[in-house]
């Protein structure tokens, strides 16, 4: 069960292309792949601290000028024995509206992260 939703922050970095997503309190001690251009990093008791989206125009499907100017961003990242996996839902500013971006990655649960249920969101 989700109890309360964390918040975090952002920041595209056009320079390398990345959109870094990341909790306040960022200590980072390992990171796993979920996908080519996905990356989950955690702290050294296994919490979710951060997702780091390589290549981020092209897997949200956008704008370097709309990344760098996220209106929202929630994420729901889940983890149990066997799977991680996180949602991401973006509110992007595009032109004269806002549009919806969401991107999924799962993979094994290969390295024994400790159980999670967590909302993460921009405050």
């Amino acid at each position: 069960m989700i109890t309360e939703t964390i918040p975090i922050n952002y920041k595209y970095d056009i320079t390398v292309d990345a959109l870094m997503i990341k909790v306040d309190k960022y200590e980072h001690e390992t990171s796993v792949p979920l996908t080519d251009d996905i990356i989950m990093d955690l702290n050294e008791k296994g919490e979710f601290i951060a997702l780091e989206i390589l290549n981020a125009p092209h897997v949200l499907d956008t704008t370097p000028e709309s990344l760098e100017n996220i209106t929202n961003i929630d994420l729901t990242v889940k983890v149990n024995d066997y799977q991680i996996f996180i949602n991401s839902i973006f509110t992007l500013p595009v032109k004269d509206h806002e549009e919806i971006k969401a991107t999924n990655a799962t993979t094994t649960n290969d390295i024994n992260i400790p159980f999670m249920d967590a909302r993460l969101a921009t405050a």
